[in-house]
């Protein structure tokens, strides 16, 4: 149930200089190597070396090509092309010649979205200000300025007495309209600008120049529209031009873009290789099963290269490996924890199979979990089958979901959901819970009419007969018992495999300390059942009271791991005895948030049912009720368990073994869409123990 991740080798790479371009290739190629900065003893004895030109070369024409493809209209692409040589991309990549016609049409495109823009604008303003009955040409006064204003209608009588103090230098048309009156002012030089500034201010009327056109604004409105058809017409021929060009070099344009970012990632690489006169050398990272491809490969296709397995005392980056999809979709929730160091168990397939089961257990109806699984499956298939979007959700939903998570975030979460979702509708069969109802009892009696009995009887839960294979509001207690053998089974385990990991490192006091955990945990939860159960816990003393001779075992438990912790930890470990038992009995919190929800769930159903009985305007409250509540409970049923169901497994189960802070393994390659690869790539089919490829390892620092 848990894997190690990928076994890591640190190689180094010696070949030719003339090669190092095409063993760059190779590795970019088969994407397997986690590449490093040379060891400081070899490093001294190397130099690094860029060639300035190519390098220039390649950055000049992915920004040029970059540029093109931002202008140019998208289209569909379905091209995939080989090239041979860096020479042949850049000899491409420069027969494609549309630069200045590309740059003319845009600046034409820009020059006219702006007229268009504005032109808009004029419409909107005279359509507001329509009410003027003259030619705006007599607002053109060389002796005074003339404005189009909004003020809100309360604050109008206020403004207009104002305005009658200057009824010498300032004209006023006005026309109210709901809470907004619209405002023509003509002011003349006689009034100080500060003056009139200040009475702007002070009243709150946005203002802005009376545009300098001629005609009334019926005309001019007229007028404007026609030139924003013709505008439009200019814009759509300038479209059609740039999609012309698009069909011709848009899909050639995608393949080199493509093909020269790969070039300007493996020239980065290259500046930073160690070379003498002659040679060249690169360290790095690769899984140990691959290292035989790397080698391969590399001898078929640069004569002279030599790969060599190097000793090191350094920790190497993280690369995980869990079998099947459904077990790699949980590695996010450890990545968000902390990644494994490579030589730690990867506890993703343990959080992916107890995830599911706590999440359903604590949302535990069949209802909430029919209904969170569409909405898992809705959100996949907006965010996963090329729409990319939910704009189907309420504006402020959306806005909140996105606030929290991003859509690839958001994805995953859903994906990971839906197991949990499934084990809540089985859960809710067996408890006879759909969104609080009781409705097994129907399902029962359909099939008792076909001759299909032995069906639970019916019981009663708050009042109301339910027909559950198990009632968890009448054997609550139960399910708390149950809880607390999960908290066991967890604690023990992650101990179990913490004390594996000590012993596998060397820290003996460290597993010592842990078999008293242990130990302890075991002891106090032996002594809890025999109290629950009412069994004797004296080991002693027949004629007091009666005896129990496995309480030798409790108490044995109980004051060994004790000892053992104190052994183990020293001192600090007796100050945390407390902290095992919390551990244990937090996972009562999976009852505790089920049996939450469950008298939620039943509490509005009662006032939905109850309401039903009165009348209408009851009837009414109740549905809304009804909805509002469970809608509540679903809202809590999505983050709650989640939350609760991660801090289990984080808190109480990572904490025994796990250590994290591992550096992820960073691949040195890119995803091809549009490319191919530049050589024929071997595959891993000799067995590293029937032949041997690698050279000796060499000690490295």
């Amino acid at each position: 149930m848990m894997l190690k991740p990928v076994p890591m080798a640190l190689i180094a790479i010696l070949g030719l200089k003339k090669n190092q371009h095409s063993a760059i290739s190779i590795l970019h190629d088969l994407d397997v190597i986690h590449l490093e900065p040379l060891s400081k003893d070899i490093s001294t004895l190397l130099r690094n070396e860029r060639d300035e030109e190519l390098t220039r070369n390649v950055s000049t024409q992915f920004l040029r090509v970059k540029a093109l493809l931002t202008t140019l209209p998208a289209i569909s692409v379905k091209l995939c092309k080989r090239f041979a040589s860096t020479g042949e991309l850049l000899q491409m990549a420069s027969r494609i010649e549309i630069d200045d016609q590309v740059s003319t049409i845009e600046k034409n495109k820009e020059s006219l979205l702006t007229e268009i823009n504005d032109t808009k604008n004029k419409i909107k303003l005279f359509e507001e200000f329509v009410f003027f009955p003259e030619d705006v040409k007599i607002l053109q006064l060389s002796s005074a300025t003339s404005y189009f204003g909004r003020i809100a209608s309360e604050k109008f009588e206020e403004f207009n007495k104002v305005l009658q103090e200057y009824k010498q230098d300032i004209f006023l048309y006005s026309k109210q309209e709901k809470k907004v009156t619209h405002l023509v002012l003509v002011v003349f030089s006689g009034i100080p600008s500060d003056a009139f500034a200040n009475i702007i201010q002070t009243h709150d009327v946005k203002i802005e120049v009376v545009p300098n056109l001629v005609g009334k604004p019926t005309d001019i409105i007229t007028k404007q529209k026609t030139n924003l058809e013709n505008l439009n017409q200019k814009l759509k021929h300038i479209n059609e031009e740039l999609t012309k060009i698009s069909e011709e070099h848009y899909a050639n344009l995608v393949v080199i873009h493509e093909q020269l970012k790969i070039e300007n990632k493996k020239l980065e690489v290259i500046s930073n290789l160690g070379v003498t006169d002659d040679a060249f050398a690169l360290e790095g990272w690769v899984p140990k099963s691959k290292i035989n491809q790397i080698e391969t490969t590399l001898k078929k296709h640069t004569a002279g290269t030599t790969v060599y397995e190097l000793e090191t005392k350094d920790k190497p980056p993280t690369l995980m490996s869990n079998p099947k999809r459904y077990f790699r979709l949980y590695e996010a929730f450890i990545r968000f924890y902390s990644l494994p160091e490579s030589k730690e168990f990867d506890p993703t397939i343990i959080f992916a199979i107890v995830f599911p089961i706590f999440y359903g257990i604590m949302i535990g109806d069949a209802g909430y979990g029919l209904f969170i699984l569409l909405v898992c499956l809705w959100v996949i298939r907006r965010l996963e089958k090329g729409k990319r979007n939910l704009n189907i959700m309420p504006k402020q939903l959306r806005s909140f979901a996105l606030l929290i998570l991003k859509k690839r975030q958001m994805l995953k979460l859903a994906k990971a959901m839906i197991p949990g979702c499934i084990v809540a509708i089985i859960l809710g069969i067996i408890f006879d819970l759909y969104f609080g109802f009781h409705l097994n009892g129907y399902v029962f009696d359909a099939l008792a009419s076909v001759g299909v009995t032995g069906f639970p009887e019916p019981g009663a839960v708050l009042n109301r007969p339910s027909q559950a294979f198990f009632d968890p509001i009448e054997r609550a207690g139960t399910l708390l018992l149950y809880s607390g053998y999960i908290g066991i089974g967890m604690v023990s385990l992650g101990l179990v495999m913490g004390i594996t990991n000590c012993l596998r490192e060397g820290e003996k006091r460290e597993a010592i300390g842990k078999v008293g955990w242990l130990a302890f945990g075991w002891g106090v939860v032996l002594v809890g059942l025999a109290m629950i159960h009412g069994d004797a816990l004296n080991p002693m003393w027949p004629r007091l009271i009666e005896v129990n001779p496995i309480a030798y075992m409790y108490f044995g438990l109980l004051f060994g791991g004790i000892a053992l912790m104190f052994i183990g930890e020293g001192a600090r470990a007796i100050m945390e005895l407390a902290s095992i038992v919390s551990h244990i009995l937090s996972y009562t919190r999976l009852v505790g948030i089920l049996l939450a929800s469950i008298i939620l769930a039943h509490t509005t159903d009662f006032i939905f049912l109850k309401a039903l009985n009165i009348s209408i305007p009851f009837i009414i409250l109740g549905s809304l009720i009804l909805v509002v509540g469970h809608l509540f409970n679903i809202i809590i049923g999505v983050f709650e368990p989640g939350i609760q169901g991660a801090r289990l497994v984080y808190v109480e189960f990572f904490s025994k073994f796990y250590h994290g802070n591992g550096r992820q393994f960073i691949s040195f390659g890119s995803v091809r869409r549009f490319t191919e690869e530049q050589y024929i790539l071997e595959q891993s089919v000799i067995k590293p123990e029937k032949k041997k490829l690698i050279k000796p390892k060499i000690k490295t620092n």
